[in-house]
Order: structure tokens, then sequence, then C-alpha cells
């Protein structure tokens, strides 16, 4: 915490026995004083989320308290939390837009239940704070940010796990609407996958949009880049690029591949996966760029690469190559697994065998219940 924030709080924390005391004499006891005192206390111990979570309750129930907005929006400033609590829907301290994306439990004892995924996204372009700036890949700094938090229903709270970053006002249109598609992957995964899709980094996912290099994205640890933010793409693309690097932050991933132009097999699982789910749940209205037509190309491919695999069978010889063919040959058997068993059991298959082979995934989709009818085992040479 700043010098001048401990400064703060301390003084305020001094002067609320005084208040009270003259306005017991004067007008009615502050119904807020023991919050205030808590919110305090945690300010000084540099407990920000805490103390935020503490004033956003108070102005919850006392939107105009002027001490209470004056403090958040102080601890705002100088750190932006981690957390907040659900009083954040009606008194966040900064612009924002809360959304509810509703989908079918996956349990399918729960006939026609609904399960929820609520988001709060900041909507203000905000300065980027020191240490949510620096870009270690590139060695830069992108001085605007906006984040993405994930209603966690377990610990009741709202936290960060997506963040976009960008340079300057020409690339805010592009990174305010991946930081909105990647919140709803986040979501289809959680919901549909049975898994935290923070993956192995638990860190937020970080977007890091940039007007410079060739048209196109990487990930790289918990990082996603999207490079030429202002040069047009074809339709979907867009889309295409988010799922695909998303992907590869989040599932686990199949390894192998290397005579491709991605030796890793999860970005291009999550292409097909994501739009699957999306037309099942249902687009949100707010969802950027053109879903329509990534949805239908990938329902297309989806379908070349689902029907390829059920009519030749498990080859479990083509799987060990590294080349498009044995992908293409693996992503046709992970499908039939999701579409046959359901996304949870494809993904107990995918994690036992994280950064793991194609073959290694055929025998955890077998220990998950996967059954598959095996290609004609090649014919021996010899002399007959």
């Amino acid at each position: 915490m700043s010098r001048g924030l401990l400064l703060g709080a301390m003084a305020l924390m001094l002067s609320l026995p005084l208040v009270s005391g003259r306005m017991a004499r004067s007008a009615p006891a502050d119904p807020h004083a023991a919050r205030r005192r808590m919110a305090s206390r945690y300010e000084i111990h540099g407990l920000v989320e805490k103390a935020v979570a503490e004033y956003l309750k108070v102005l919850a129930q006392s939107p105009e308290d002027p001490q209470a907005r004056q403090r958040v929006n102080a601890l705002v400033a100088a750190q932006m939390p981690a957390w907040l609590p659900e009083e954040a829907e009606a008194a966040a301290p900064f612009p924002h837009d809360s959304f509810k994306l509703e989908f079918e439990a996956a349990d399918d004892s729960d006939d026609g239940a609904k399960v929820e995924c609520r988001l709060l996204l900041t909507a203000g372009a905000f300065a980027a704070q020191e240490g949510h700036r620096w870009d270690e890949l590139h060695e830069k700094g992108f001085v605007l940010v906006d984040y993405a938090y994930v209603w966690q229903p377990v610990k009741k709270r709202y936290e960060v796990r997506v963040a976009a970053h960008w340079e300057d006002d020409a690339q805010t249109e592009v990174a305010q609407a991946a930081l909105r598609a990647t919140s709803v992957l986040y979501c289809l995964a959680r919901e549909r996958l049975g898994l935290d899709p923070t993956g192995q980094w638990g860190d937020p996912v970080d977007i890091w949009v940039t007007q410079k290099g060739e048209p196109g994205a990487r990930a790289q640890g918990r990082s996603i880049y999207l490079y030429a933010s202002q040069t047009a793409r074809p339709v979907g693309e867009w889309l295409r690029e988010v799922a695909h690097e998303y992907g590869h932050v989040s599932l686990p991933g199949i390894d192998g591949f290397e005579d491709t132009d991605d030796p890793w097999a999860d970005g291009h699982l999550a292409e097909l996966l994501f739009p699957k789910w999306l037309a099942t749940d249902g687009v949100p209205e707010w969802m950027p760029w053109e879903v329509e037509a990534w949805m239908s190309g990938a329902a297309r491919e989806r379908e070349r690469l689902l029907s390829a695999f059920r009519d030749s069978g498990l080859d479990q010889v083509l799987l060990q190559g590294k080349d498009a063919a044995a992908r293409d040959h693996f992503l046709g058997l992970a499908l039939d697994v999701e579409d046959r068993l359901g996304p949870e059991r494809l993904a107990q298959a995918l994690k036992t065998c994280p950064q793991g082979t194609a073959l290694q995934f055929v025998t955890a989709a077998e220990a998950v219940g996967a059954a598959f009818t095996r290609a004609p085992e090649p014919e021996a040479l010899g002399p007959s």
C-alpha cells in the first residue's frame, strides 16, 4: 500500500470514535461505523480486496455515502482488486457491464436445469497500473487495460479471470471485443469441461493487442497475443484466432505434430468445440465479431473430421505420425469421445495425459469409457 493510502486509513480510523461521539449528541449513530472501522483495519494491513469489499457493502446500502465512495475510489486507483464482492454489481467503483450466461446442466439427472456464469467487465479503458502493463515476451509496456471478473460460486465473489491490454485508443475496439469473447470461452470451458480454464497457470489470462507484426495470434504461457489489430480479417477469423489461442492456454495439450503449423492440437480442438457448445447454449447478443460465420465454418470442419474418423476407425499407426493427417485423425478421435461421452469425460481423458501424445490419449479415453472400432491391420508382406 502507498504511504498516502496508509495515512488516509489511519486518519480515518482515529477519527471514527470522535465522529461517532459528536454524532451521538446531534444525529443518529452511523449505521456503518463498525464496517468502516473494519475497512480501515484492512487498509492499514494492506488487504486491499477486503477493504474494498467492506466499502462496497456500505455503498450497496447507502449509494451516496461520500466517505465510502472516496475511500473505495482511492483504493482502486492505487491497486485494482483481484476480487470483488457481489455488491460490486450495483456499486462497483468504475464503469462496467454486467452479463449473465445460462447453460444446460451437465448432469443429465437434472433435466432442464440451468447453471449460470455471471460476468462483470470493466468498460473504462483504464490506465494500466504499475505491474499490470509490462509484457515480458516483447519487453514493452501496454498503457491501457480492462478486466473481466467472473463470479465464482464456491467462493461467492467475482475474480479477475481475463485482462486485455493495449497500446493506444486505436486498439480499444479489438481489445474490448477480445475481452468479451474470451470471457464467454472461459464460461463455456468451465461449465462444459468441469475444469478451471485458467489451467496450469492459475493466474488470469492476459490478452495483449498490438498493431505491430503480421496478422495472426499466438499463445505463450498464460498470455495471448493478437497482432496487426487494425488489419482487416476474413469473416469469422477474429473469433477463430481467439478460440485457437485460448485453447492452448486453457485445455490440457496433446503434443507431437511437429510437421504441421502447430505441434499442439489443443488450439485446433478448441476451435471446433467452443462453437459447438455455444450453438447448444445460445449465443449471447453481446458476443462480438461475426459469430455465425465462425460457428458454421467450425461445424463443417467438425463434421468432416468426425466422419473421416468414424469411416476409417481408430488407426493407431496413423496416430504415431507427426503430420496434418495424424493431427486430423486425433481431432476426429477427440470429437468422437466428446460426442459420445460428453465434454466432461473428454476433459478427464485430456487431464490424465497433459502434454502427452495421441496414443496416450487413446488409453486415457478408454479408461473413461470410450470404445472404438479399430481400422483394419495392414496385411503382412511376404510370400503367401
